[in-house]
């Protein structure tokens, strides 16, 4: 593909930024003067409206999802790319001259090689977003009315903010508890893809 490098470049780049920079860049595209809030306006022809999903008990997170997502990104492909140049061309090759379709080549060929990696990958998302801190305490501080506010964050309210010492200890046993517990669903989960593909 043409130009490869540098989208991965592009891509890539956003995890090289502070957390807190990230925040504080996607707080002002969604300000009533910023860019998002400005292009939803051309859209919608209407000069004097204002983003309000923060405002919305069901979809305040939304945004916040949406610049994880963006920040994130590079680091899952590094890693899914160094593990692609792994995989054998000659069997590849092999499957296209037995006539295997794309997605068959995708998932029968390719994946089965790369459960480890998956797993590996699954294991970072949610470890990460069991902590996820900084960047959403940056974005919104839990707010409006607590809608945004994830585990991590409350932990911190309760912990410093209301110095309930023993409740935020808890909690942080209670994250580390529920990391294990997924960790080792998932673990017995990619398992079975392991005995399925061997």
């Amino acid at each position: 593909m043409k130009g490869g490098r540098l989208f991965e470049t592009m891509i890539f780049l956003p995890i090289t930024v502070s957390a807190v920079v990230v925040a504080k860049l996607w707080n002002q595209m969604f300000s009533p003067s910023g860019l998002v809030t400005g292009l939803l306006r051309l859209m919608r022809d209407d000069p004097r409206f204002v983003i309000d999903i923060f405002e919305s008990r069901s979809f305040a997170i939304t945004p916040i999802l949406g610049v994880i997502l963006w920040y994130y990104t590079g680091i899952y492909m590094v890693i899914f790319l160094a593990n692609l140049q792994r995989v054998s061309p000659s069997v590849i090759e092999a499957a296209i001259i037995d006539g295997a379709k794309e997605h068959q080549i995708l998932f029968r060929v390719v994946l089965p090689q790369m459960v480890n990696i998956v797993f590996t990958t699954a294991v970072f998302a949610i470890a990460g977003s069991l902590k996820s801190f900084d960047l959403i305490f940056t974005m919104t501080g839990g707010g409006p009315a607590n809608y945004t506010t994830v585990i991590a964050i409350y932990m911190y309210l309760n912990t410093f903010r209301y110095y309930n010492y023993g409740f935020g200890s808890a909690i942080s046993v209670m994250i580390v508890m529920l990391s294990l517990g997924l960790i080792t669903l998932i673990r017995s989960v990619f398992r079975r893809f392991e005995e399925r593909y061997e």
